[in-house]
């Protein structure tokens, strides 16, 4: 391990900063794609028989409870369907999955390691004996936001194959 100078060190902090800033930033447009792709989904469910009732109800649902909202319309719709049933229960478990960690990435708060290469999310308050911290590398971070795109395309062709 090198002696990093001072200036090295703030030069690196910023430059993670803003590397990480970027990728959290188009997070947080993939993931609201995702919420408003998904709600428009299930609002046109049936082939959008019920759509103005549940373009009402899914502008009142969050991600979670859309994400409920369609596990029982395949439920109902695919019953005994064990191929579409697991596509979507696959679906249904990474989405989950990812909810869980926007909701960790976007609710905390943010430190940058510049010598071990990481920015760290912390979650609580600093005298919380429940406060807790992730460190992430860039690379890390780009896996996530990989992962929510790929969600996205997996919708899409869950919705033209197996629409509910």
């Amino acid at each position: 391990m090198r002696d990093w100078t001072g200036v090295e060190v703030q030069e690196e902090r910023t430059r993670l900063e803003h590397e990480a800033a970027a990728i959290l930033g188009f997070m947080l447009f993939e993931y609201s794609r995702l919420d408003m792709e998904l709600g428009l989904f299930l609002s046109w469910s049936d082939d959008g028989s019920l759509l103005e009732n549940l373009t009402r109800k899914m502008g009142s649902l969050n991600f979670s409870k859309r994400l409920e909202y369609l596990q029982k319309s395949v439920t109902s719709k695919f019953d005994g369907n064990i191929e579409v049933l697991g596509a979507y229960a696959a679906w249904i478990s990474e989405a989950h999955s990812i909810r869980e960690l926007r909701n960790e990435l976007f609710h905390g708060r943010w430190g940058i390691d510049p010598i071990a290469q990481r920015v760290v999310n912390v979650v609580g308050l600093p005298n919380s004996p429940d406060q807790k911290s992730r460190p992430h590398t860039i690379e890390e971070l780009e896996e996530i936001l990989n992962r929510m795109r790929h969600l996205r395309v997996q919708l899409r062709e869950l919705r033209s194959s197996c629409p509910v």
